[in-house]
């Protein structure tokens, strides 16, 4: 195909914004168009190899590129494999690599859950300018303006390691992601539950030095209180009952790399301590041990509750909190991210329609008005359970109003309704009717939060969701 090199700038290109070095991008392609056209478009801003397919296997393993495009027919007919074995390949040993495919057609989906994976569709013949383009999107891992359902063929999200947002208050975070990623310092998440915190963790893991060393992610809240130092630093034969031989804790497997303690706040006294001398001297003894183990492990640790709250309520140790607390990132809550519930429900409805082979192709205005309204007190984990739901309930190319929850759609109402000063009551109201419209407005006022709306009706947790159950106001 004959194309024409788009005119490059006067300006000495620079690397996309989001990388402090220039991103390394890998092309496959027969005849070297397309390298040719991204050096002549970007310079020396880009780090480009190019390598044949056979060969693709070898560099996913040993560099870490940022960016692969796969221009070559490979995929058709008995080569079909070939996909589903570069998307296992990418997940596998280049997790942060987005792929772009350019062919004539869009290769049949794999199976297999595991290896569905968002990619990149660019048919051939491609314009120069917007391939260009489309390059620029993915290596700034910022969004674009379109909606992502209007342009099917060009998968591109305003996604950073895994995370999808487009607010200035996640901007802001995915700057404190590269900040923290570039000093080898503890790290302070916090946010509610289901804002990401994980994510973020992961993200600063593999942006870091640190990123082919050990990444353990820790859930000491799952862990029973009395077993969190020994799953932790480990243990010695007979430590406690049933412990028949030696086991190396999460902090032995992480040496060299990080790990990532969420729920901290969930930690024992005893336990605390005993991070606080990891943190300080790099040494800790297993339990029931008589002797100092040294690590180099990196914290990451994250709570979604108030520990100077904590601190004040003798539940955690100050000089624990200001070892830990020497660089804090802060998520947001879905609800304090503008645009957020939109960007994120098109991106969920493109990956559950991969994952369940569904064609939802459009959402009605009104399920969009409805999702907004709603304050979202699990956040991005609870949108995201929705979603997936919906789309799996689809019978056809459109997500419609009733395939929200009822929950969802009638605390979106009744805050609609505060809002606009109008009570649902009415005489000839059933006193079932006034009390479950009551329930419904006292949630969508606490933000979904039931703890306090119990309070605020004056009764008790249990016979709060007793009447959520009745009123089936829990599906």
């Amino acid at each position: 195909m004959n194309s024409t090199i788009p005119e490059t700038s006067d300006q000495t290109p620079r690397p996309p914004r989001g990388f402090g070095r220039s991103p390394n991008l890998l092309v496959v392609e027969p005849n070297g168009e397309i390298a040719s056209l991204l050096r002549a478009r970007f310079a020396s801003a880009i780090s480009l190899d190019t390598a044949g397919a056979e060969a693709v296997p070898h560099h996913l393993k040993t560099a870490p590129y940022d960016l692969l495009i796969w221009a070559v027919e490979a995929f058709d007919g008995p080569h079909l494999v070939r996909l589903e074995e570069l998307l296992k390949l990418i997940s596998l040993h280049s997790p942060r690599t987005q792929l772009i495919v350019i062919s004539e057609r869009e290769p049949e989906p794999v199976g297999g859950r595991g290896n569905r994976r968002t990619y990149q569709y660019i048919p051939r013949p491609y314009e120069p300018e917007k391939l260009c383009k489309v390059v620029e999107v993915a290596l700034e891992r910022r969004p674009v303006s379109q909606s992502l359902l209007a342009y099917p063929e060009f998968r591109v999200l305003a996604e950073f390691e895994g995370m999808i947002g487009i607010s200035l208050p996640m901007r802001e975070v995915f700057q404190r992601i590269i900040e923290a990623s570039s000093a080898d310092i503890p790290v302070l998440i916090t946010g509610e539950t289901g804002t990401g915190k994980d994510l973020v963790a992961a993200a600063i893991h593999n942006r870091s030095e640190r990123k082919h060393k050990p990444y353990i992610p820790v859930n000491t809240g799952a862990i029973a209180p009395e077993l969190i130092a020994a799953e932790l630093f480990g243990h010695e034969k007979g430590a406690y009952t049933g412990a028949v031989e030696r086991r190396r804790g999460f902090f032995e497997q992480a040496d060299g790399g990080t790990i990532f303690l969420d729920e901290i706040s969930t930690m024992d006294e005893k336990t605390q301590v005993g991070l606080l001398r990891v943190l300080e001297n790099k040494t800790f003894r297993r339990v029931r041990g008589d002797r100092d183990i040294k690590v180099d492990v990196r914290v990451i640790a994250a709570t979604n509750e108030d520990l100077e709250e904590a601190i004040g309520q003798k539940r955690f140790r100050e000089d624990l909190y200001y070892r830990l607390d020497v660089f804090r990132i802060h998520l947001p809550p879905l609800r304090e991210r503008p645009g957020g519930v939109t960007l994120l429900t098109n991106h969920f409805v493109i990956v559950f329609n991969s994952l369940y082979n569904k064609q939802v192709k459009s959402i009605a205005p009104e399920v969009y008005r409805c999702l907004r309204r709603y304050r979202w007190p699990g956040n991005v984990r609870e949108l995201k359970n929705v979603i997936q739901r919906a789309v799996l309930m689809a019978k056809g190319e459109e997500i419609t109003l009733d395939l929200i929850p009822p929950r969802i759609r009638e605390a979106a109402q009744a805050g609609e309704q505060a809002r606009a000063g109008r009570l649902p009551f009415h005489p000839g109201m059933t006193l079932a009717a006034a009390e479950k419209e009551l329930i419904t407005m006292t949630l969508a006022a606490t933000g979904g939060n039931k703890k306090e709306a119990a309070r605020q009706l004056g009764i008790s947790r249990r016979a709060l969701y007793n009447k959520l159950s009745k009123y089936r106001l829990l599906q």
